[in-house]
């Protein structure tokens, strides 16, 4: 099982985003660029600022415990969508839920093998996560959706971003 750390956040938005970190460990330690560090190990939102860039260290994207484990990303800290990651039918996927409900809103397959690096990206087209693997190269991942009719179907990232923005807040 392969470990996902988050070592950047870019808020490329001009809207607050809020980031939370519901973990028994590597919470995280987050830096803007030319501001003070904090952590996440309180499990409170945290403000990203608008138009910024964040350093994260020790970072990591959540294994599935009981749905205990979990980051979550907001507009207005009330409605949120939370990730984490679990091995289901022999691959490895960053899940995506929303906040309120707990229902699966989307997925995407991270390495299987390898620890791997990402950037959580903010636009305003909505968020998403550029998984880059060790050597640099972004790695070409799937981003997949949950239907009204119960069936995984492919969709392109811009739509994935749409969704999870919605669900992110209004």
């Amino acid at each position: 099982m392969a470990v996902g750390w988050i070592d950047n956040i870019y808020n490329n938005t001009g809207t607050t985003w809020f980031l939370k970190s519901v973990d028994s460990s590597h919470n995280g330690a987050i830096k803007p660029d030319g501001g003070t560090e904090f952590t996440l190990d309180d499990g409170a939102f945290h403000d990203l600022s608008p138009n910024r860039h964040f350093h994260a260290n020790w970072c990591g994207i959540p294994w599935y415990w009981q749905g205990s484990h979990f980051k979550a990303f907001s507009t207005d800290r009330n409605h949120n969508v939370q990730f984490y990651t679990s091995q289901v039918d022999g691959k490895n996927w960053i899940y995506f839920l929303d906040g309120i409900t707990g229902n699966i809103l989307a997925r995407q397959e991270a390495p299987k093998s390898v620890d791997y690096h990402c950037n959580l990206r903010f636009e305003d087209s909505g968020p998403a996560i550029d998984i880059v693997n060790d050597d640099g190269a972004t790695q070409d991942v799937l981003n997949q959706i949950y239907t009204e009719a119960k069936a995984w179907a492919t969709i392109a990232a811009s739509v994935l971003s749409t969704l999870l923005k919605a669900k992110a807040g209004p």
